[in-house]
């Protein structure tokens, strides 16, 4: 086996596919140390900065001091602490739903929610560019699984005219698509549902904290907060803390409870994890300048990334895609930004299509305007390099 694997891993190298961790230290808000450098990090999820804030820094010390460092038990044994229950009603409350639940991960959600609510006579219909954990909970589920081109619900009808079900019918979509940035037509997929009666299951990890008017996410920007029949989205990203969520109706969540692997058979979360999610609920939810400042930033950079030629392709929000194509350019710009002090990763197959390989920067709050200047300069310099401006 080992030969094997060697072989394989060689083949990765010569793709230019080869991936190695980084283990760095967080400095500020906005920079890393790694190797010894202090670098810009240019790939950080957590879009409105709240990771460093000093409300949630306290309350996930205070939790440690309460509670411990662990729960060190399932939530269906003794790892619901009371915490869970505030956490959950609270970001119940925030996005307009009956009932939340609290999971892990954003990969056990999205693999506990469709695996679990899809039964072998059903139809699943997928957008092509969904995330990985949407892809493996399908893989998951019994259910017969269709794809539809990225965003295009003209494709969407044509299949949910040619495929019917025995069972019931799932549409599934992120709100904003993590490796290009672009967000889903939801109030397209909202008419659609009327007319074909299916049941939408709407990822937004990367659109809560971020998008509509209050913060509520992607559906929100389209005026239909609440109103999907499955929402999922992460404490990882805008929280900046780790977990993630699933809301909908009562029954919805009653039988996740009792049903989902992913949550039954996984340990709690810390407590330390659960209060700093609350403090980053309460902040987003009673303090608007979080977001208007990171939107600053976001209009800030796209505006002068444009002007020095760079194609962002249809992304809108923070996330900015830096398509190279070839995936060893791609490296080669990784490379060429480290050594202009900027910290990011090239984003290469399985992760985004052969051909399309990028660097994917994003945005966020705490960016100052000198140092969205020096990412710039450096981005520059590293796309002339590169021959893609």
């Amino acid at each position: 086996m080992r030969e094997r694997l060697r072989s394989r891993i060689e083949k990765i190298r010569e793709k230019g596919n080869y991936r190695e961790i980084r283990y760095v230290k967080p400095v500020s808000d906005t920079t890393i140390e790694y190797e010894g450098r202090e670098y810009l990090n240019l790939c950080s999820n957590s879009y409105l900065s709240l990771h460093a804030h000093p409300q949630v820094i306290e309350a996930a010390k205070a939790a440690v001091d309460e509670y411990g460092a662990g729960t060190c038990s399932s939530r269906s044994i003794s790892g619901s602490i009371e915490l869970y229950r505030i956490l959950e009603k609270e970001i119940a409350a925030f996005k307009g739903y009956p009932g939340g639940l609290v999971f892990s991960t954003g990969y056990m959600a999205n693999m506990g929610v469709v695996a679990t609510l899809t039964e072998e006579r059903d139809v699943i219909f997928s957008d092509e560019l969904n995330h990985s954990s949407l892809i493996d909970s399908m893989r998951l589920s019994r259910a017969k699984k269709v794809i539809f081109r990225h965003r295009d619900l003209n494709d969407l009808e044509e299949k949910l005219k040619k495929e019917q079900a025995k069972g019931v019918r799932f549409v599934i979509s992120e709100s904003v698509f993590s490796m290009d940035g672009d967000i889903a037509p939801i109030a397209g997929f909202m008419e659609l549902k009327k007319k074909y009666g299916f049941l939408f299951i709407l990822d937004d990890a990367h659109g809560t904290g971020v998008f509509g008017p209050t913060g509520r996410g992607g559906a929100e920007s389209f005026g239909l907060n609440a109103h999907m029949d499955v929402e999922m989205a992460t404490f990882g990203k805008s929280f900046g803390s780790f977990g993630a969520f699933a809301l909908g109706d009562g029954i919805v969540i009653e039988y996740l409870i009792n049903r989902a692997r992913t949550f039954m058979y996984t340990t709690a979360l810390s407590p330390a994890t659960l209060a700093a999610s609350i403090a980053s609920v309460r902040l987003i939810r009673e303090d608007p300048s979080f977001r208007n400042q990171l939107w600053d930033n976001i209009e800030y950079m796209r505006s002068r990334l444009v002007s020095a030629g760079f194609d962002l392709k249809d992304s809108v929000g923070p996330i900015i895609p830096i398509v190279v194509g070839d995936d060893a350019k791609a490296v080669e710009m990784q490379h060429i930004l480290m050594e202009e002090g900027v910290f990011i990763q090239a984003v290469r197959p399985p992760t985004v299509a052969p051909g399309t390989s990028r660097l994917r920067l994003t945005v966020v709050r705490s960016f100052t305007g000198n140092e969205m200047d020096v990412a710039l300069d450096a981005l520059r310099y590293g796309g002339q390099k590169v021959g893609i401006i």
